[in-house]
């Protein structure tokens, strides 16, 4: 195991600081408040505080790694991913994550591991939904811990979705409309879907979908390191199903079962050998 006591100065190795600040809407989806190089500082520093020894260790490619994580309760986590370079332990990869429901977990085939264009130790799970044949692209929000049984190593992977919302707004149940000669579907149908303008956008990670699903269950979490209340939500986007995170400041309407969402969610997910 590696002692904390080894990274003091730590907060000087943060990578893309920018594109993490870029990305206050992702942290808010799960309770945190990131708005500054300074408040991203702070919750790293308190991720790993004085803790004797890392939380996880791995080790990809003969590269040693250690995750810290801060349990803000509820399957709220963030996390700290370092890697010992030839420098010494470096800090590569933070992130905000949500821990599903093995419950809602689903099975990819064909997959593939890919690393951010931007970010070498920021990597991303392609596979096809083995029950529906969607193709979903994913970070990996457990790495250090399912690094060394990655691809190629595995042909499929037991993964539990979950989008974390940028923004969204509640919409009307899906209501037929009923003509003379024959019951037509809704006026705008689910759907799942990577949003390439977006993607295009600078600072957005590759993983943004845009989506809309029937809520099929909902209620509020707490974070419990900052104490903020935000939404849960089990999306149903036809066949594709997926949990999503998001702060009520940034939804538009109250979500209630048998109502749909609309959003734009960032994709990740524990990643478990099948």
């Amino acid at each position: 195991m590696i002692s904390a006591g080894a990274f003091p100065s730590f907060v000087k190795s943060i990578k893309n600081l920018n594109w993490f600040i870029a990305m206050g809407s992702i942290f808010s989806s799960v309770g945190f408040k990131v708005e500054t190089q300074k408040d991203l500082v702070d919750l790293v520093e308190s991720t790993i505080g004085d803790k004797e020894f890392s939380d996880s260790f791995g080790v990809f490619q003969k590269v040693q790694l250690a995750g810290y994580t801060l349990n803000a309760g509820h399957g709220i986590v963030f996390n700290v991913n370092l890697a010992h370079t030839g420098e010494g332990w470096e800090i590569v990869d933070v992130s905000p994550c949500f821990y599903g429901s093995k419950e809602h977990a689903v099975v990819l085939k064909d997959c593939e591991l890919y690393q951010d264009v931007e970010d070498e130790w920021k990597f991303y799970l392609y596979g096809v939904d083995e029950q529906t044949g969607t193709p979903v692209e994913l970070y990996i929000s457990n790495f250090v811990q399912c690094a060394s049984f990655l691809p190629p190593m595995a042909e499929k992977y037991e993964i539990v979705p979950v989008g974390l919302a940028y923004n969204g707004e509640i919409l009307p149940a899906r209501r037929l409309i009923q003509t003379d000669e024959m019951e037509e579907g809704s006026t705008m149908a689910n759907f799942f879907v990577q949003t390439a303008q977006i993607q295009a956008m600078e600072n957005i990670p590759p993983v943004v979908y845009g989506l809309l699903g029937d809520i099929l269950d909902v209620k509020k979490i707490k974070n419990e390191w900052t104490g903020e209340e935000v939404y849960w939500l089990y999306i149903d986007t036809s066949p594709f199903k997926l949990e999503v995170l998001i702060n009520p400041a940034d939804l538009e309407g109250e979500p209630e079962v048998g109502k749909r969402l609309f959003a734009t969610v960032w994709l990740q997910g524990e990643v478990t050998p099948k």
